[in-house]
Protein backbone atom coordinates (compact mmCIF):
# COMPACT_ATOMS: atom_id res chain seq x y z
CA UNK A 1 0.00 0.00 0.00
CA UNK A 2 1.23 3.50 -0.81
CA UNK A 3 0.82 6.07 1.94
CA UNK A 4 -1.39 8.93 0.69
CA UNK A 5 0.54 11.35 2.89
CA UNK A 6 4.16 11.09 1.86
CA UNK A 7 5.10 8.11 -0.24
CA UNK A 8 8.53 6.68 0.64
CA UNK A 9 9.86 9.58 2.73
CA UNK A 10 7.88 8.64 5.80
CA UNK A 11 8.15 4.89 5.63
CA UNK A 12 8.41 4.70 9.43
CA UNK A 13 5.40 6.97 9.76
CA UNK A 14 3.45 4.89 7.24
CA UNK A 15 4.16 1.74 9.25
CA UNK A 16 3.13 3.47 12.45
CA UNK A 17 -0.10 4.75 10.97
CA UNK A 18 -1.02 1.44 9.36
CA UNK A 19 -0.43 -0.41 12.62
CA UNK A 20 -2.63 2.13 14.34
CA UNK A 21 -5.37 1.40 11.73
CA UNK A 22 -5.95 5.07 11.03
CA UNK A 23 -4.69 5.46 7.49
CA UNK A 24 -6.90 5.02 4.43
CA UNK A 25 -6.62 8.36 2.67
CA UNK A 26 -7.94 9.77 5.93
CA UNK A 27 -6.19 13.10 6.06
CA UNK A 28 -8.99 13.73 8.52
CA UNK A 29 -10.09 17.16 7.38
CA UNK A 30 -13.57 18.44 7.87
CA UNK A 31 -15.84 16.82 5.27
CA UNK A 32 -17.79 19.67 3.58
CA UNK A 33 -20.31 17.23 2.08
CA UNK A 34 -21.30 15.27 5.15
CA UNK A 35 -20.45 17.99 7.69
CA UNK A 36 -18.92 15.22 9.82
CA UNK A 37 -15.45 15.28 11.30
CA UNK A 38 -13.33 12.15 11.22
CA UNK A 39 -12.42 10.43 14.44
CA UNK A 40 -8.86 11.74 14.57
CA UNK A 41 -5.92 12.54 12.29
CA UNK A 42 -2.39 11.12 12.21
CA UNK A 43 -1.29 14.33 13.91
CA UNK A 44 -3.72 13.74 16.80
CA UNK A 45 -2.56 10.15 17.11
CA UNK A 46 1.18 11.04 17.04
CA UNK A 47 0.61 13.74 19.68
CA UNK A 48 -1.28 11.36 21.95
CA UNK A 49 1.25 8.53 21.56
CA UNK A 50 4.23 10.85 22.08
CA UNK A 51 5.81 10.25 18.65
CA UNK A 52 7.67 13.56 18.53
CA UNK A 53 9.57 13.07 15.28
CA UNK A 54 6.42 11.86 13.51
CA UNK A 55 4.78 15.03 14.76
CA UNK A 56 7.57 17.12 13.17
CA UNK A 57 7.31 15.37 9.84
CA UNK A 58 3.53 15.62 9.67
CA UNK A 59 3.58 19.37 10.23
CA UNK A 60 6.49 19.96 7.81
CA UNK A 61 6.26 20.14 4.02
CA UNK A 62 4.96 18.41 2.03
CA UNK A 63 2.36 17.10 4.54
CA UNK A 64 1.66 20.45 6.23
CA UNK A 65 -0.99 18.97 8.51
CA UNK A 66 -2.52 21.73 10.61
CA UNK A 67 -2.00 21.64 14.35
CA UNK A 68 -5.31 23.51 14.66
CA UNK A 69 -7.24 20.56 13.17
CA UNK A 70 -9.97 19.18 15.42
CA UNK A 71 -11.11 15.60 15.73
CA UNK A 72 -14.64 14.20 16.09
CA UNK A 73 -15.15 15.72 19.53
CA UNK A 74 -13.31 18.94 18.91
CA UNK A 75 -9.89 18.03 20.31
CA UNK A 76 -6.85 19.76 18.85
CA UNK A 77 -3.50 17.91 18.70
CA UNK A 78 -2.55 19.86 21.85
CA UNK A 79 -5.53 18.31 23.65
CA UNK A 80 -4.19 14.89 22.65
CA UNK A 81 -0.61 15.70 23.67
CA UNK A 82 -1.86 16.91 27.04
CA UNK A 83 -4.02 13.79 27.46
CA UNK A 84 -1.07 11.60 26.54
CA UNK A 85 1.15 13.45 29.00
CA UNK A 86 4.04 14.01 26.58
CA UNK A 87 5.95 17.18 27.49
CA UNK A 88 8.05 17.43 24.31
CA UNK A 89 5.04 16.98 22.04
CA UNK A 90 3.19 19.66 23.98
CA UNK A 91 6.16 22.04 23.64
CA UNK A 92 6.39 21.34 19.91
CA UNK A 93 2.74 22.09 19.30
CA UNK A 94 2.70 25.20 21.50
CA UNK A 95 5.77 26.53 19.67
CA UNK A 96 3.72 26.49 16.45
CA UNK A 97 1.22 28.91 17.95
CA UNK A 98 -2.03 27.83 19.57
CA UNK A 99 -4.91 28.80 21.79
CA UNK A 100 -4.18 26.99 25.04
CA UNK A 101 -7.64 27.95 26.29
CA UNK A 102 -9.40 26.27 23.35
CA UNK A 103 -12.17 23.91 24.44
CA UNK A 104 -13.37 20.74 22.79
CA UNK A 105 -17.05 19.92 22.26
CA UNK A 106 -17.32 18.82 25.87
CA UNK A 107 -15.90 22.08 27.16
CA UNK A 108 -12.50 20.71 28.11
CA UNK A 109 -9.24 22.65 27.64
CA UNK A 110 -5.94 20.78 27.12
CA UNK A 111 -5.14 21.47 30.78
CA UNK A 112 -8.38 19.76 31.87
CA UNK A 113 -7.38 16.57 30.01
CA UNK A 114 -3.82 16.50 31.41
CA UNK A 115 -2.61 14.48 34.40
CA UNK A 116 1.16 14.90 33.94
CA UNK A 117 2.55 17.53 36.39
CA UNK A 118 5.20 18.86 33.98
CA UNK A 119 2.76 19.28 31.12
CA UNK A 120 0.23 20.80 33.50
CA UNK A 121 2.80 23.38 34.63
CA UNK A 122 3.70 24.25 31.04
CA UNK A 123 0.05 24.73 30.11
CA UNK A 124 -0.71 26.68 33.29
CA UNK A 125 2.15 29.13 32.66
CA UNK A 126 0.91 29.73 29.13
CA UNK A 127 -2.70 30.14 30.29
CA UNK A 128 -1.65 32.66 32.94
CA UNK A 129 0.17 34.80 30.37
CA UNK A 130 -2.47 37.24 29.15
CA UNK A 131 -0.17 39.33 26.94
CA UNK A 132 3.00 38.97 24.83
CA UNK A 133 6.06 39.29 27.02
CA UNK A 134 7.87 41.44 24.44
CA UNK A 135 5.16 43.63 22.90
CA UNK A 136 2.44 43.56 25.54
CA UNK A 137 -0.15 42.61 22.92
CA UNK A 138 -3.15 40.86 24.48
CA UNK A 139 -3.69 37.21 23.62
CA UNK A 140 -7.02 35.99 22.32
CA UNK A 141 -8.51 33.28 20.14
CA UNK A 142 -7.06 35.15 17.15
CA UNK A 143 -3.85 36.42 18.75
CA UNK A 144 -2.19 33.08 19.43
CA UNK A 145 0.45 32.27 21.99
CA UNK A 146 3.79 31.12 20.56
CA UNK A 147 5.96 29.23 23.03
CA UNK A 148 9.67 30.08 22.86
CA UNK A 149 11.36 26.68 22.62
CA UNK A 150 14.15 27.85 24.91
CA UNK A 151 12.77 30.28 27.48
CA UNK A 152 9.29 28.62 27.51
CA UNK A 153 7.75 32.10 27.69
CA UNK A 154 4.91 32.95 25.31
CA UNK A 155 4.94 35.66 22.66
CA UNK A 156 2.79 36.89 19.80
CA UNK A 157 3.66 35.87 16.25
CA UNK A 158 5.55 39.07 15.38
CA UNK A 159 7.96 38.62 18.29
CA UNK A 160 9.17 35.13 17.36
CA UNK A 161 11.10 33.39 14.59
CA UNK A 162 10.15 29.89 13.53
CA UNK A 163 12.83 27.76 11.96
CA UNK A 164 14.27 24.25 11.77
CA UNK A 165 17.46 23.02 13.43
CA UNK A 166 19.50 19.80 13.53
CA UNK A 167 18.16 17.25 15.97
CA UNK A 168 21.66 15.94 16.77
CA UNK A 169 25.23 16.42 15.41
CA UNK A 170 24.98 13.42 13.07
CA UNK A 171 21.72 14.57 11.47
CA UNK A 172 21.86 15.35 7.74
CA UNK A 173 18.80 17.58 7.59
CA UNK A 174 17.31 20.29 9.78
CA UNK A 175 14.07 18.54 10.74
CA UNK A 176 13.49 19.76 14.29
CA UNK A 177 11.03 22.71 14.37
CA UNK A 178 11.82 25.41 16.93
CA UNK A 179 10.52 28.84 17.81
CA UNK A 180 12.81 31.53 19.20
CA UNK A 181 11.79 34.82 20.69
CA UNK A 182 13.86 37.75 19.44
CA UNK A 183 15.99 37.91 22.58
CA UNK A 184 16.85 34.22 22.45
CA UNK A 185 17.51 34.41 18.72
CA UNK A 186 19.98 37.28 19.26
CA UNK A 187 21.69 35.33 22.03
CA UNK A 188 22.00 32.26 19.80
CA UNK A 189 23.43 34.29 16.93
CA UNK A 190 26.00 35.90 19.24
CA UNK A 191 27.06 32.57 20.75
CA UNK A 192 27.35 30.93 17.33
CA UNK A 193 29.46 33.86 16.15
CA UNK A 194 31.77 33.33 19.14
CA UNK A 195 32.07 29.62 18.34
CA UNK A 196 32.86 30.27 14.67
CA UNK A 197 35.42 32.92 15.62
CA UNK A 198 37.04 30.57 18.15
CA UNK A 199 37.32 27.83 15.52
CA UNK A 200 38.95 30.31 13.15
CA UNK A 201 41.52 31.33 15.79
CA UNK A 202 42.25 27.66 16.58
CA UNK A 203 43.30 28.46 20.17
CA UNK A 204 42.37 26.23 23.08
CA UNK A 205 41.56 29.02 25.56
CA UNK A 206 39.29 30.78 23.07
CA UNK A 207 37.50 27.59 22.04
CA UNK A 208 37.02 26.54 25.68
CA UNK A 209 35.62 29.94 26.63
CA UNK A 210 33.20 29.90 23.67
CA UNK A 211 32.00 26.40 24.56
CA UNK A 212 31.51 27.37 28.19
CA UNK A 213 29.46 30.38 27.13
CA UNK A 214 27.34 28.19 24.85
CA UNK A 215 26.87 25.42 27.42
CA UNK A 216 23.21 24.46 27.88
CA UNK A 217 22.17 27.04 25.27
CA UNK A 218 20.21 26.15 22.11
CA UNK A 219 23.02 26.87 19.67
CA UNK A 220 23.66 24.79 16.54
CA UNK A 221 24.48 21.32 17.86
CA UNK A 222 26.67 20.58 14.83
CA UNK A 223 28.73 23.70 15.50
CA UNK A 224 29.08 22.79 19.17
CA UNK A 225 30.13 19.29 18.18
CA UNK A 226 32.77 20.66 15.81
CA UNK A 227 34.10 22.98 18.52
CA UNK A 228 34.25 20.11 21.01
CA UNK A 229 36.18 18.06 18.48
CA UNK A 230 38.57 20.97 17.94
CA UNK A 231 38.97 21.38 21.71
CA UNK A 232 39.78 17.70 22.11
CA UNK A 233 42.21 17.93 19.20
CA UNK A 234 44.04 20.91 20.70
CA UNK A 235 44.13 19.27 24.14
CA UNK A 236 45.55 16.08 22.64
CA UNK A 237 48.26 18.09 20.88
CA UNK A 238 49.22 19.75 24.18
CA UNK A 239 49.41 16.37 25.91
CA UNK A 240 51.44 15.06 23.00
CA UNK A 241 53.89 17.94 23.42
CA UNK A 242 54.28 17.15 27.12
CA UNK A 243 54.85 13.47 26.40
CA UNK A 244 57.56 14.42 23.89
CA UNK A 245 59.64 16.40 26.41
CA UNK A 246 61.83 13.37 27.13
CA UNK A 247 63.88 13.12 23.95
CA UNK A 248 66.46 10.53 24.94
CA UNK A 249 66.79 7.58 27.32
CA UNK A 250 69.58 7.77 29.88
CA UNK A 251 68.12 5.35 32.40
CA UNK A 252 66.27 2.13 31.65
CA UNK A 253 64.16 2.53 34.78
CA UNK A 254 62.42 5.56 33.27
CA UNK A 255 61.85 4.03 29.84
CA UNK A 256 58.62 2.10 30.51
CA UNK A 257 56.89 5.15 31.99
CA UNK A 258 58.06 7.46 29.20
CA UNK A 259 57.16 4.96 26.47
CA UNK A 260 53.69 4.27 27.90
CA UNK A 261 52.91 7.99 28.30
CA UNK A 262 54.07 8.73 24.76
CA UNK A 263 52.13 5.81 23.27
CA UNK A 264 48.97 6.85 25.10
CA UNK A 265 49.37 10.44 23.91
CA UNK A 266 49.91 9.27 20.33
CA UNK A 267 46.84 7.01 20.37
CA UNK A 268 44.72 9.83 21.82
CA UNK A 269 46.08 12.32 19.28
CA UNK A 270 45.30 9.96 16.40
CA UNK A 271 41.77 9.40 17.72
CA UNK A 272 41.26 13.17 18.10
CA UNK A 273 42.67 13.82 14.60
CA UNK A 274 45.54 15.96 15.84
CA UNK A 275 48.03 17.59 13.48
CA UNK A 276 49.53 14.74 11.37
CA UNK A 277 52.96 16.37 11.45
CA UNK A 278 53.03 16.36 15.25
CA UNK A 279 51.77 12.81 15.42
CA UNK A 280 54.46 11.69 12.97
CA UNK A 281 57.14 13.50 15.00
CA UNK A 282 55.91 11.73 18.15
CA UNK A 283 55.98 8.35 16.43
CA UNK A 284 59.53 9.06 15.23
CA UNK A 285 60.56 9.94 18.79
CA UNK A 286 58.94 6.77 20.10
CA UNK A 287 60.94 4.66 17.63
CA UNK A 288 64.10 6.50 18.66
CA UNK A 289 63.47 5.92 22.36
CA UNK A 290 62.65 2.27 21.74
CA UNK A 291 65.85 1.83 19.72
CA UNK A 292 67.87 3.49 22.48
CA UNK A 293 66.28 1.37 25.20
CA UNK A 294 66.83 -1.86 23.28
CA UNK A 295 70.46 -1.00 22.59
CA UNK A 296 71.09 0.19 26.15
CA UNK A 297 69.53 -2.94 27.62
CA UNK A 298 71.87 -5.11 25.57
CA UNK A 299 74.93 -2.93 26.20
CA UNK A 300 74.35 -3.05 29.95
CA UNK A 301 73.55 -6.77 29.98
CA UNK A 302 75.80 -9.82 30.05
CA UNK A 303 78.27 -9.81 27.16
CA UNK A 304 79.38 -12.68 24.97
CA UNK A 305 81.91 -13.00 22.22
CA UNK A 306 79.74 -15.30 20.15
CA UNK A 307 78.97 -14.39 16.54
CA UNK A 308 75.22 -14.33 17.28
CA UNK A 309 75.58 -11.89 20.20
CA UNK A 310 77.87 -9.55 18.31
CA UNK A 311 75.56 -9.67 15.27
CA UNK A 312 72.59 -8.78 17.48
CA UNK A 313 74.49 -5.83 18.95
CA UNK A 314 75.42 -4.67 15.47
CA UNK A 315 71.78 -4.83 14.30
CA UNK A 316 70.60 -2.86 17.32
CA UNK A 317 73.32 -0.28 16.73
CA UNK A 318 72.35 0.07 13.08
CA UNK A 319 68.70 0.55 14.07
CA UNK A 320 69.65 3.16 16.67
CA UNK A 321 71.75 5.06 14.16
CA UNK A 322 68.88 5.10 11.66
CA UNK A 323 66.67 6.68 14.34
CA UNK A 324 69.31 9.30 15.24
CA UNK A 325 69.72 7.89 18.73
CA UNK A 326 71.86 9.35 21.52
CA UNK A 327 75.40 9.80 20.19
CA UNK A 328 77.01 8.86 23.51
CA UNK A 329 75.07 5.58 23.54
CA UNK A 330 76.02 4.89 19.92
CA UNK A 331 79.69 5.53 20.73
CA UNK A 332 79.48 3.26 23.78
CA UNK A 333 77.86 0.48 21.76
CA UNK A 334 80.40 0.87 18.95
CA UNK A 335 83.29 0.50 21.41
CA UNK A 336 81.64 -2.53 22.97
CA UNK A 337 81.20 -4.22 19.60
CA UNK A 338 84.83 -3.49 18.72
CA UNK A 339 86.01 -4.91 22.06
CA UNK A 340 83.90 -8.05 21.77
CA UNK A 341 85.02 -8.57 18.17
CA UNK A 342 88.67 -8.19 19.21
CA UNK A 343 88.22 -10.58 22.12
CA UNK A 344 86.62 -13.08 19.77
CA UNK A 345 89.59 -12.86 17.39
CA UNK A 346 92.06 -13.10 20.25
CA UNK A 347 90.31 -16.18 21.61
CA UNK A 348 90.51 -17.76 18.18
CA UNK A 349 94.29 -17.12 18.08
CA UNK A 350 94.74 -18.45 21.58
CA UNK A 351 92.85 -21.60 20.65
CA UNK A 352 94.81 -21.99 17.43
CA UNK A 353 98.19 -21.75 19.24
CA UNK A 354 97.30 -23.65 22.44
CA UNK A 355 98.78 -27.00 21.34
CA UNK A 356 101.93 -25.41 19.96
CA UNK A 357 102.51 -23.45 23.16
CA UNK A 358 102.61 -26.67 25.17
CA UNK A 359 106.08 -27.51 23.81
CA UNK A 360 109.28 -25.86 25.02
CA UNK A 361 111.15 -26.06 21.72
CA UNK A 362 110.28 -26.45 18.10
CA UNK A 363 112.12 -29.78 17.96
CA UNK A 364 109.50 -31.23 20.31
CA UNK A 365 106.78 -30.22 17.87
CA UNK A 366 108.32 -31.91 14.87
CA UNK A 367 106.43 -34.97 13.77
CA UNK A 368 103.46 -34.45 16.10
CA UNK A 369 100.17 -34.73 14.20
CA UNK A 370 98.17 -32.50 16.56
CA UNK A 371 100.27 -29.48 15.69
CA UNK A 372 98.54 -26.87 13.46
CA UNK A 373 99.27 -27.14 9.75
CA UNK A 374 100.56 -23.57 9.47
CA UNK A 375 103.30 -24.31 12.01
CA UNK A 376 104.90 -26.82 9.66
CA UNK A 377 105.62 -24.23 6.97
CA UNK A 378 107.86 -21.31 7.92
CA UNK A 379 106.21 -18.85 5.53
CA UNK A 380 102.72 -19.76 6.78
CA UNK A 381 104.04 -19.59 10.34
CA UNK A 382 105.31 -16.06 9.71
CA UNK A 383 101.96 -15.03 8.19
CA UNK A 384 100.11 -16.38 11.23
CA UNK A 385 102.51 -14.61 13.56
CA UNK A 386 102.05 -11.29 11.77
CA UNK A 387 98.29 -11.74 11.83
CA UNK A 388 98.42 -12.48 15.56
CA UNK A 389 100.45 -9.31 16.15
CA UNK A 390 97.88 -7.26 14.21
CA UNK A 391 95.05 -8.78 16.22
CA UNK A 392 96.85 -7.84 19.45
CA UNK A 393 97.37 -4.26 18.25
CA UNK A 394 93.62 -4.00 17.62
CA UNK A 395 92.92 -5.67 20.96
CA UNK A 396 95.06 -3.10 22.77
CA UNK A 397 93.24 -0.28 20.98
CA UNK A 398 89.83 -1.83 21.79
CA UNK A 399 90.82 -2.37 25.45
CA UNK A 400 89.97 -6.05 25.75
CA UNK A 401 89.97 -7.95 29.03
CA UNK A 402 93.29 -7.70 30.86
CA UNK A 403 93.31 -11.42 31.63
CA UNK A 404 92.69 -12.30 28.01
CA UNK A 405 95.28 -9.73 26.91
CA UNK A 406 97.89 -11.22 29.24
CA UNK A 407 97.21 -14.77 28.09
CA UNK A 408 97.36 -13.79 24.43
CA UNK A 409 100.63 -11.86 24.85
CA UNK A 410 102.22 -14.82 26.57
CA UNK A 411 101.22 -17.10 23.72
CA UNK A 412 102.33 -14.59 21.11
CA UNK A 413 105.73 -14.40 22.80
CA UNK A 414 105.90 -18.17 22.97
CA UNK A 415 105.14 -18.78 19.27
CA UNK A 416 107.50 -15.94 18.35
CA UNK A 417 110.34 -17.76 20.13
CA UNK A 418 109.33 -21.02 18.46
CA UNK A 419 109.31 -19.27 15.07
CA UNK A 420 112.80 -17.84 15.70
CA UNK A 421 113.98 -21.26 16.76
CA UNK A 422 112.45 -22.82 13.62
CA UNK A 423 114.17 -20.27 11.40
CA UNK A 424 117.54 -20.78 13.16
CA UNK A 425 117.23 -24.52 12.83
CA UNK A 426 116.38 -24.26 9.17
CA UNK A 427 119.24 -21.79 8.63
CA UNK A 428 121.74 -24.10 10.32
CA UNK A 429 120.50 -27.00 8.28
CA UNK A 430 120.89 -24.92 5.15
CA UNK A 431 124.51 -24.03 6.02
CA UNK A 432 125.35 -27.64 6.68
CA UNK A 433 123.81 -28.69 3.42
CA UNK A 434 125.79 -26.00 1.59
CA UNK A 435 129.10 -27.10 3.18
CA UNK A 436 128.37 -30.70 2.37
CA UNK A 437 127.68 -29.84 -1.23
CA UNK A 438 130.88 -27.76 -1.46
CA UNK A 439 133.08 -30.60 -0.15
CA UNK A 440 131.47 -33.00 -2.53
CA UNK A 441 132.25 -30.70 -5.40
CA UNK A 442 135.99 -30.49 -4.52
CA UNK A 443 136.26 -34.23 -4.58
Amino acid sequence: MTCPLAGNRLCELCSFILKSKICSVQVYKYDENTKVRKKHSPLHWAAFKGHLKVLWLLMAPPQNLSHHERDAIGNTPLHQAAAGGNLECAKCLMAQGCDVLAKNDRGHTPFALCTDPEVQQLLQNAMNATACKASGKQFSSTVLRYLCSWSLDVFCEKEVTQTFVYEHPEANEKEKPVTWCNEVRATIQDLEHQLNHAMHLNQLDTVTAALEAAADRPVDCKLVHQCNQLKEKLESEIQLGKAMQVTTITNLDEFDGVHDALSKAIDDAVAKKADPGRVQAAKTLRRKLLAEASLMRTVLGQQKTTVAHISMLQELLTAAKSENANEDLILQASKLIARLSSESEVQKRITATAVLCEVDSFKEAEGREEMPDWSQDTEKFEDFHEGFKKVMEDAERDQISEVLMSTALEQLDKIERLLVEKKQTEAEMGLKAAKAAKKKGKK
